[in-house]
């Protein structure tokens, strides 16, 4: 047996004994520091973790090439994490896996839709636990997932995945719109954004009081730009902001029938393709 263990690389075994450690202690010294901030008996810390202080650049140095092949398994304890709902040692596990490998998106993405999207949704329907802490740990969860896209994104600033998961989270969780509707903004300018990044950056600012106006032109000048923009939401959401802001009829987009404007049309129902996913 001793044999064995001489066999083991000792950076192996270094990282073996630290991981397990880290993910024994934290969750306890989470909840202690949580209840004693509750009780405000302490000052809460200023949100640098152990492996922010530690440095990527360390960390990198005494794994090398056996980053990524942690960082794998780590993920599968991640999946056991979320297998087990266990949102707390989810988050634990992706600063790791995060701190090991900072340009690989899809982990960015992966803590962002566990923690913004299955959390969240995992407090919605937990009816084992009242109703404020619900609440309340929705609320964290989300942020915790908007810290994951922060901090993403400072490591790879031009990711369009990491912007599409950080927006579905304040479009779909916390219906901030402005949000939403900032971050598909900023999609806006890059190659691989998708073709709806431009229409929803103008559905979700109609929706922020006081933005109507700067709505309306934008979603006016996408409609401007020919029949491939008049999609059936779009033309609903002109319609609707035209109503709102009491534009002349000789100004607003025209209608297909003679008696058009006498009936404005419902919302249409768009399609829905597989998962749930809904494209205007």
């Amino acid at each position: 047996m001793v044999s064995f263990f001489r066999k083991i690389p000792r950076t192996i075994i270094v990282l073996i004994v630290l991981v397990a450690f880290g993910l024994v202690r934290t969750p306890f010294e989470n909840r202690l520091g949580e209840q004693l901030i509750e009780a405000k008996l302490v000052v809460p810390p200023p949100g640098m973790t152990v492996l922010d202080q530690m440095g990527q650049s360390a960390l990198m140095a005494t794994l090398g090439g056996l980053r990524p092949l942690v960082a794998g398994f780590l993920s599968l304890q991640g999946y056991e994490n979320f297998s087990e709902k266990n949102w707390d040692e989810l988050r634990q596990t992706y600063l790791i896996i995060t701190a090991l490998e900072p340009l690989e998106e899809s982990h960015w993405v992966n803590a962002i839709w566990h923690l913004g999207i299955n959390a969240t949704a995992n407090m919605e329907l937990d009816t084992k636990l009242p109703g404020f802490e619900r609440k309340r740990r929705f609320h964290n969860y989300a942020q915790q997932a908007i810290e994951f896209a922060e901090k993403g994104l400072e490591q790879v600033p031009d990711s369009v995945p990491i912007r599409k998961q950080l927006a579905e989270v304040y479009r779909e969780k916390l219906k901030d719109w402005e949000n939403a509707a900032r971050v598909y903004k900023e999609m806006i300018e890059f190659d691989d954004a998708p073709q709806y990044a431009e229409r929803f950056h103008g559905y979700f600012l109609a929706k922020v009081p006081g933005k109507e106006q700067e709505a309306y032109n934008y979603l006016k000048g996408l409609y401007d730009e020919g029949e491939h923009q008049h999609l059936p939401t779009l033309i609903f959401e002109i319609r609707r902001l035209e109503e709102e802001l009491k534009i002349p009829y000789p100004g607003r987009i025209p209608d297909d029938g003679p008696d058009a404007n006498f009936s404005r049309p419902q919302k249409p129902s768009p399609p829905v393709l597989p998962g749930g996913i809904v494209i205007p």
